[in-house]
């Protein structure tokens, strides 16, 4: 493993964006440094985690994006 300019180190740990707590859904955003959701069901915190990586690469800010995943959050804990 090749180590990247300005990290001392190649040793790096990857986790699982998705988490469950409490019953719930969640996933990870490095722009919040936070936990979003919940969501009803890992499928329905999976898309959620797709659409908002889509509204970012698509360069919205991610306040638009938090938005979208609002109104989406709720979509999909209506059904």
């Amino acid at each position: 493993m090749t180590i990247r300019h300005g990290e001392e180190s190649a040793t790096h740990f990857r986790s699982e964006r998705i988490e469950c707590m409490n019953g719930s859904w969640y996933f990870a955003v490095r722009e919040t440094h936070g936990m979003l959701g919940p969501f009803p069901t890992r499928q329905a915190a999976q898309k959620a985690a797709c659409a908002y990586i889509k509204d970012i690469e698509s360069g919205r800010s991610d306040v638009e994006a938090l938005s979208n995943l609002r109104v989406l959050m709720k979509t999909l804990s209506s059904k």
